[in-house]
């Protein structure tokens, strides 16, 4: 039986293994994949340009974790770049197919 492809991410995902299908671009924290409901962080792509703006899909364990800093206000009210909170990421990747 084939595989399930997902183009968008549910709570009912975390912590499986799960087949992501979307747009490969450049984000705060490095590579991402773009879907329909949401960004997923793909740190292991990391360093891999000829996938950027390429419709891939990955498949890995989904989590969420804090992989961008929160940001900062520095003494002269200055806001530093950052996002609160924890970010979706695919980790333990075992295949990434190019569309």
């Amino acid at each position: 039986m084939a595989e399930k492809v997902f183009d968008s991410v549910s709570k009912g995902m975390m912590g499986r293994k799960v087949t992501l299908r979307g747009l490969v671009v450049n984000c705060k924290a490095g590579p991402c994949l773009k879907l329909k409901n949401d960004i997923v962080y793909i740190p292991e792509l990391e360093n891999n340009e000829k996938i950027v703006g390429k419709t891939i899909s990955v498949t890995g364990t989904l989590i969420e974790k804090k992989i961008i800093p929160d940001p900062q206000i520095d003494e002269s009210g200055a806001i530093s770049t950052g996002a609160y909170g924890n970010q979706l990421v695919l980790e333990n990747i075992s295949q990434v197919k190019i569309s």
